[in-house]
């Protein structure tokens, strides 16, 4: 079984969505993921999307958006909130669920979403599937193959629960020493390490923490 991870760009623009530019473009709240997205066959989508930072800002772009037509937020803990809404698609968005249907590839989600409004997807499937498969990305659309191999499900399995920017902050964490006993490095060594503040590098240790130990007692 193999799999390939993409990195998908929307050119000219800050997301695929107008709600997600929304999202990108408000202070105070990064999205993080999209855990699941379900295509309801009549011009809406169902998402259940991860954010971080202020969960009440995240609730008045959605709830000041002509595209949600309904929502709820929850937030898990500070700094973290989970969305359900039922969106509006686009033009491009049925493009993309067209295509996503018409592949012989299975998507594994959670889908990564970065601070710029690019979406990290990992496709899953056979060398034939893959091999049947030709990247048509429509225009305003650029697509990057950022790494590919053999997928294990079980093995690595907890890392694979983690984002590509969760583990680079966790990678920098572990070579700047942030985890010796004494501790050799703090946030602000990290965060000059992976290019972002120290208070994001805390959030991101802080999930990645709370993955190990939920991983351990479950």
């Amino acid at each position: 079984m193999r799999y390939v991870t993409l990195l998908v760009r929307p050119e000219g623009r800050s997301a695929f969505h107008p709600v997600g530019e929304r999202i990108v473009e408000a202070e105070g709240v990064t999205p993080e993921a999209i855990h699941r997205m379900d295509d309801l066959g009549d011009g809406t989508v169902t998402l259940l999307s991860e954010v971080s930072g202020d969960a009440e800002v995240y609730r008045n772009v959605l709830a000041e958006s002509p595209e949600v037509h309904e929502f709820t937020v929850a937030e898990e803990d500070e700094g973290v909130a989970y969305g359900y809404s039922r969106v509006e698609t686009t033009d491009l968005v049925e493009y993309m669920l067209a295509r996503g249907r018409d592949l012989e590839l299975v998507r594994d989600m959670p889908i990564e979403l970065t601070d710029e409004g690019a979406q990290r997807v990992t496709l899953v499937g056979t060398e034939e599937a893959f091999a049947r498969t030709s990247p048509d990305p429509p225009d305003g659309v650029r697509i990057e193959v950022e790494r590919m191999g053999e997928y294990h499900p079980e093995a690595g399995r907890l890392v694979d629960a983690l984002t590509a920017r969760q583990r680079e902050v966790l990678e920098a964490a572990v070579d700047a020493g942030y985890y010796e006993a004494p501790r050799e490095a703090t946030h602000e060594d990290v965060a000059e390490r992976v290019d972002c503040s120290p208070a994001t590098v805390g959030e991101h240790l802080q999930k990645v923490e709370r993955a190990v130990l939920v991983s351990l007692v479950e």
